[in-house]
Parts: structure tokens; C-alpha cells; sequence
């Protein structure tokens, strides 16, 4: 029998980690993986059933990998990852034609159940899982990889059932954390990406204390390592010890993501969070004051249950204050089991649909202004891949991976000495002129480089 097996991740970057976890403990049973379903034994499906979007994905990807099943081809048919870990009965009914369900807890004992052949239907009870106990990973390839620092929430946000797929928050050990660094340092990334549901809170549940400025300290030495990037930090953790640790850092770069969600005090209130739109906004400009050249990325979502016209221009008063480089807006959808699905003041979608477009117009416009301030300076770019000859694509310190656009580079009017040189290499960091931003995008020229 054939063991060739296919992996499908959905959902965030916890998830890609996840999967070249998996994909790891696969090759050390001496499975093949593919990146190609059609061509499959097995097929591993790495769901998200964070939001409603999300699930329904998840949902329609299950579904065509079940369609790929014929008489002359019995593929077997995983399902893992949060939609398994939250919905594994509503799953088991409905969609039977699934060989396999498997929790959270159990992800990294798919490729044992597959090199002996036994195929179950598990109930995933706690999503737990030991640190100690994570196979390797098998990377991308990518110039940029993941570091996932910490798992599980405790914040209890109204609207957001994490907390009930994965966990409480628990915080990898430090030297875990640090080996784990060099290790992605060995296999050649240029940037890593730190990562968890609330990253700001390193190192609390372990060690009794905020230690993501320690793990900032402890991040260096590296031989490819360039850039480290803080995703996902939840604003009340953020002090001046870690503003601090990111300044002495030279490899951290002056970018923070950090879910405001929101700036109406009533709705923050509503939603279990801290803060206000005041607030963040005396954040953002003790950021700005003390990182001077930071990019800002933040999150929002409109709609939830009890948002007044009122409201909504607080959260507009706050975008347009807050000059924030990327904003992601996403309107409420009702999660069960969460508080927010039982408050009965629910908003129209038409008019959420309304202020998703109102808000969306205000943000590009912001977002179009503060890019454009870029066009003719230079910065060092990490190089992703080659597109064609002459062309390239890549990122600055201001984009992080997958969500904020990328850098197209041209080396046509290079200095002769770059074009007599070694062409760049995914990996790379380059001096590139920004000469334009489309919206989305930016277009540059290459001045100098390579260098790593």
C-alpha cells in the first residue's frame, strides 16, 4: 500500500506550525508527503473553526477532499485542528465519509495511526498538549518561519471561543523557546515571527511574570537570522520594559500587531476587554515617541451586539486618530458558547455590512497616505522569491508575512556592478528604492545587495 499523504492547512500561522509539526512526525515514519491532494494516499485536513468564514472553509474543504474518493482510489480522509477539536461529533454525523477526526491534543499521533493503518473516529476531550513532547518541524522552504512562543488563551474576549479550543494559556519554557529559535536559525530562515494568542503575556502562567522582553534579550548570535517580528500582542501587556527590549534589539523590528478590537469604552466592556479609544491612542503616541520609525498593525471588529451609531464613530474617531499602517476589519459573527451570543441587542447586517464599507474607505485611504510616504526612500528588503528574471518579490520591515502586501523589485536599472553580481536569493536582504504604492503594493528598484 501506497503511503503518500497530503496535508491542507487552513486557518492562521499557529496552524502552518502545527502543520510542519505534523508533516515532521510524518517523515519520520517514512511517509511521503505531497503538496499535491489529487496525488494522495492520505489526506490531512488542519481546519480553523475560529469564525463563521472560517468554519464554512473548513466545511467545503472537507468536502472536496471526501469527493476525491472513488473505487479505484479509497483515499483516507484526516480531519484535525480546531473545527475537529470543537465540532468532532457535529462532524462525525454529518459528513461520515471522514476516516479519522482528531483533537488537538492528538495531531502529532496521525502519523503512527497512518503507518499502521487504523483509522478512528477520536472525541477530543482536552486540547493540552506537553511542549517536551512536539516532534521537529519541517519547514517551507520559506525565508520566514513561525516561532509559536505560547498556546491557549485566558483572556475570555465575549465574542471568541478560543479559549474552549485550545486551552488555557500556557507558555512554552524559555530554553525551549530559545532552542527552538536556533534550530529555525540552523535551517537557514532570515525571519522569524514570534506568535500565540496573546504573545505579549510570555512567560506569566511559568515564571510569574511578563518575560517576552527576557525572550527578546535571549534572541541573538544568530549566523542567518536578520529580523524577529512580534505578532498578536494584546495592548494591556505591552510596557516600557518591552519597548525598551525591542530598541536594544537589533534584530527586532520596529513592528507591532496589536488587536485594539475596538475604541467605544461601553463596547470594550461588553466585549471583556480593557481600554478605550483614548487610550490606545496615548499608546500609539508613547510607541511612536520611543520607536520612531514603528509600523502598527491592528485589528477591529463592527457589529457586536449593542453598538450604537455612537459607538461606531468612536471606532471611526480612533481610526482616523490612530494613522495605523494596517487594519484588519471584520464584522461580528455569533459564535456559540460564547457570552456575546446570548446578548439579545443584535446589530442588521445590513448595517453592519454599512459600517464595514464606511470604515473600510476610511482605513484605505489612511493606509494609501502612509505608504506613499515611502515612495523614494531606501530600505533593506528581505527577498521572497524571484519572479522572472530581472524581477523580484519582497518585504520590508513594515509587512509582515501573508497580510500586508509585499515589495516587487526590478533590477533593470541596478548599477552594473549588482547586475555583474550573484543574483538574489529568496533570503536575501537588499537595498531597494521604493519608487511607487498601488494600493496594495509596493514597486521598487534594486541599489544594492545581496548581503546576508
Amino acid at each position: 500500500m501506497s503511503n503518500k499523504v497530503a496535508i491542507i492547512t487552513l486557518g492562521c500561522a499557529k496552524n502552518t506550525v502545527d502543520s510542519e509539526h505534523i508533516k515532521r512526525s510524518l517523515l519520520d515514519k517514512g511517509l511521503e508527503v505531497t503538496e499535491q491532494p489529487e496525488t494522495a494516499d492520505h489526506i490531512i485536513i488542519n481546519t480553523c473553526g475560529f469564525i463563521e468564514a472560517a468554519k464554512q472553509e473548513s466545511i467545503n474543504t472537507i468536502i472536496e477532499a471526501v469527493g476525491m474518493k472513488r473505487h479505484d482510489r479509497p483515499i483516507k480522509v484526516i480531519v484535525t485542528g480546531c473545527l475537529a477539536q470543537r465540532y468532532y461529533k457535529e462532524l462525525s454525523e454529518e459528513i461520515p465519509e471522514i476516516d479519522a477526526l482528531i483533537g488537538i491534543a492528538g495531531e502529532f499521533d496521525i502519523a503512527g495511526m497512518l503507518a499502521d493503518g487504523a483509522f478512528k473516529v477520536t472525541t477530543p476531550d482536552s486540547p493540552v498538549r506537553d511542549f517536551s513532547r512536539y516532534p521537529g518541524r519541517s519547514l517551507s522552504g520559506l525565508p520566514y518561519a513561525y516561532l509559536q512562543i505560547a498556546d491557549g488563551c485566558d483572556n475570555w474576549c465575549a465574542y471568541c471561543a478560543i479559549p474552549q479550543i485550545r486551552g488555557r494559556f500556557r507558555s512554552k519554557p524559555f530554553e525551549t523557546v530559545l532552542n527552538e529559535a536556533r534550530m529555525l536559525d540552523e535551517s537557514g530562515v532570515t525571519e522569524i515571527d514570534l506568535i500565540a494568542q496573546d504573545t505579549s503575556r510570555y512567560g506569566a502562567d511559568l515564571y510569574g511574570r511578563l518575560r517576552l522582553p527576557d525572550l527578546l534579550d535571549g534572541l541573538a548570535g544568530f549566523m542567518n537570522i536578520r529580523w524577529v517580528r512580534l505578532l498578536y500582542l494584546q495592548p494591556q501587556n505591552i510596557n516600557d520594559d518591552l519597548i525598551e527590549a525591542i530598541k536594544a534589539n537589533k534584530l527586532v523590528v520596529p513592528y507591532l500587531d496589536i488587536p485594539f478590537q475596538h475604541a467605544s469604552p461601553a463596547i470594550l466592556k461588553a466585549m471583556n476587554r480593557n481600554g478605550s479609544g483614548d487610550a490606545f491612542l496615548e499608546q500609539i503616541a508613547r510607541l511612536r515617541r520611543m520607536l520612531p520609525e514603528i509600523a502598527l498593525r491592528s485589528s477591529v471588529i463592527l457589529g457586536f451586539p449593542g453598538e450604537t451609531d455612537d459607538d461606531f464613530s468612536m471606532l471611526a474617531d480612533f481610526v482616523e486618530k490612530a494613522q495605523l499602517d494596517h487594519l484588519g476589519i471584520f464584522e461580528y459573527s455569533v459564535e456559540e458558547g460564547t457570552a456575546a451570543a446570548d446578548i439579545e441587542a443584535k446589530i442588521p447586517l445590513e448595517l453592519i455590512t454599512e459600517r464595514y464599507h464606511q470604515l473600510t474607505a476610511l482605513q484605505d485611504s489612511i493606509g494609501q497616505w502612509r505608504n506613499e510616504q515611502r515612495d523614494g526612500c531606501v530600505f533593506d528588503v528581505l527577498v521572497e522569491r524571484q519572479i522572472e528574471p530581472g524581477v523580484y518579490e519582497g518585504r520590508g520591515y513594515w509587512q509582515a508575512p501573508e497580510v500586508d502586501g509585499s515589495i516587487f523589485i526590478s533590477d533593470k536599472a541596478a548599477p552594473p556592478e549588482i547586475n555583474a553580481g550573484r543574483i538574489p536569493l529568496a533570503g536575501d536582504i537588499v537595498k531597494v528604492t521604493i519608487d511607487e504604492f498601488d494600493g496594495c503594493d509596493h514597486h521598487g528598484r534594486l541599489i544594492s545587495g545581496p548581503g546576508k
